[in-house]
C-alpha cells in the first residue's frame, strides 16, 4: 500500500510539474507584456583633445546676450565675455570670434564659423557649423533638433609664418 501511495504521489507531482499552465494561444498573447531585455550600454568614443585646441575661459564671468535678427547685417560677431548668441534668420553667413557659452540657431541654411562654444542648439534645418577650439578642454554639448544640420571640428587657423630670407 505504501508503495502504491508513493508511486501515485510521484506520478501526480511529475504530471503537475510537466504541464504548461497556459495554452499556446494564451502564452503568445502575454508575450507582448514581457519586458524587453536591457540594451547593452554603448560606449561613447571620446576623441582625445589636443592641448593646442583648448581655449581657457573664465565661465563665471558671462557677458551680455548677443541677438541677431533677420534684418540685421552683422556677419562678424565677437564673444568677448563668454556670451550667449541667438541667431534668428535664414541663409546667412556668420563668423564668431572668441568662446561662446551657448549658440542658439533658429533658422535654416546658415553657415556659421565659430572659434569655440560650450553648447549649441540647432532648431533649424541644413545649417552648417564649424568650430576649431574646445572651451576649457571639454567637448561641446550639441543639440540638433532636426537631425539635418552639420556640425564639425576643423583645424585651428595657424598664424602665417614669416618667409625665410
Amino acid at each position: 500500500m505504501k508503495l502504491f501511495l508513493f508511486s501515485a504521489v510521484l506520478f501526480i507531482s511529475l504530471l503537475v510539474t510537466s504541464c504548461d499552465v497556459q495554452s499556446g494561444i494564451a502564452s503568445k498573447s502575454v508575450e507582448k507584456y514581457v519586458p524587453t531585455p536591457t540594451p547593452e550600454k554603448t560606449v561613447e568614443v571620446v576623441e582625445k583633445i589636443d592641448p593646442a585646441d583648448v581655449v581657457t575661459v573664465d565661465t563665471s564671468a558671462q557677458g551680455d546676450q548677443i541677438s541677431i535678427n533677420p534684418s540685421d547685417n552683422k556677419p562678424n560677431l565677437d564673444c568677448k565675455k563668454y556670451n550667449r548668441v541667438i541667431i534668428n534668420g535664414d541663409a546667412k553667413t556668420f563668423t564668431i570670434k572668441g568662446a561662446c557659452r551657448q549658440i542658439l540657431v533658429n533658422g535654416d541654411r546658415n553657415k556659421i564659423s565659430v572659434d569655440a562654444f560650450s553648447e549649441i542648439v540647432l532648431n533649424g534645418y541644413d545649417n552648417n557649423v564649424e568650430y576649431s577650439k574646445y572651451v576649457n578642454g571639454k567637448q561641446p554639448v550639441i543639440t540638433d533638433n532636426s537631425k539635418t544640420n552639420s556640425i564639425s571640428k576643423t583645424e585651428a587657423s595657424q598664424p602665417a609664418k614669416p618667409k625665410a630670407k
